[in-house]
Parts: structure tokens; sequence; C-alpha cells
């Protein structure tokens, strides 16, 4: 199956079977901290890993976005956090492309996933029971996966960090308990 195809359909299934995405409203509290195997915010606790708030990759991952899409594709941040379990540290950003038709943002992510590639120098996998795309590079593993749904977008998840603490975690906030 063509990549595209495949990107197509996985990210159809989470945008029907993917629990509601919900970001806080303005004025509303966010906490900043969750012990580990607790929520934060849109994340689900996830067993061992503890986040923090963390905004430190955001303009990083957004210039690379907006590298790749040019500045017409407008690309919104649903939360960015770091997870950490013992010595692993694994960085995480949902984000969305508000306004954008379910095609149109299938194709920014894809369009994301194959840049990601040329920058890591490999391919990327299918992945965590076919859920996401792994790629791994000189000791750091990313994973670029379709979450779920927001009120008027469908949200992808980044992933980076360390190797098998990443695919973990992330396995972890696809496939919660419950």
């Amino acid at each position: 199956m063509p990549p595209a195809l495949g990107i197509l359909a996985i990210t159809l299934l989470a945008a029907c079977t993917a629990g509601p995405i919900t970001t806080a409203s303005v004025g509303s509290p966010v906490a900043v901290a969750a012990p580990p195997g607790e929520p934060l915010g849109a994340l689900p606790g996830v067993e061992g890993f503890a986040y923090r708030a963390e905004s430190g990759a955001v303009p990083g991952f957004l210039a690379g976005a907006e590298e790749t899409l040019g500045e017409d594709v407008e690309v919104g941040i649903v939360q960015a956090a770091v997870a950490n379990r013992g010595d692993d540290e694994v960085s995480l950003i949902a984000f969305t492309f508000p306004g954008a038709a379910d095609t149109q943002a299938v194709d920014s992510f894809a369009r994301i996933l194959d840049d990601m590639e040329d920058g890591f120098g490999a391919a990327s996998e299918r992945g965590l029971g076919g859920e996401a795309y792994v790629l791994t590079g000189d000791r750091q593993t990313a994973v670029l996966a379709p979450w779920g749904r927001s009120a008027d977008a469908l949200v992808f998840l980044f992933a980076l960090g360390d190797p098998g603490a990443t695919e973990e975690l992330v396995t972890g906030i696809l496939t919660p308990e419950g």
C-alpha cells in the first residue's frame, strides 16, 4: 500500500475511534506537572511516566513545519510536554492544522513525515501496532502518529526521545487503558 494511503487510512480510523482531545479554555488553570501514571491536560496517564509542561521544543517543531509546509499552512499546538521515566526523557507535541479539511491535514502530516525522514536520513517504519510511524536515528527515536480529533481538526502526535521509552510512551498514549 502506498504510504499516503496508509496515512489516510490510519488517520481516518483515529479520527473515528479516538476519544475526545480537549484543550484548556482561556483563563482556566492548566497543570504544569503530573506524577507518574497521571494525566496532564490532553495527555493520558501512562504507567511509569511523569509529565511536565514544556514548550522548549515547540519553536523548532514549528520552524521545521513552516519550512516544510510554507507559511500558508497553519500548525496549532494542542499541548507540549516532556515525559520522564528515570533517565529516559521524551518530548511530546500534540498538534493540528486548524481550518484544514481532513484530507489537507493528512497531506500536511505526510509532508512533515517525509521531511523528517530526510532529516533523520532514514525511512520511517510503520510501528506500534500499525498506529504510528517510527524513525530511529543517532540514539534518538521520533514517532509521528494520528491521534484523534479536537472539536474542529484532526490531532497528530509527535514524540522525540530515548529509544524504547519513546515507543512505550506513545503506545500508552495511543492505546490508553481503561
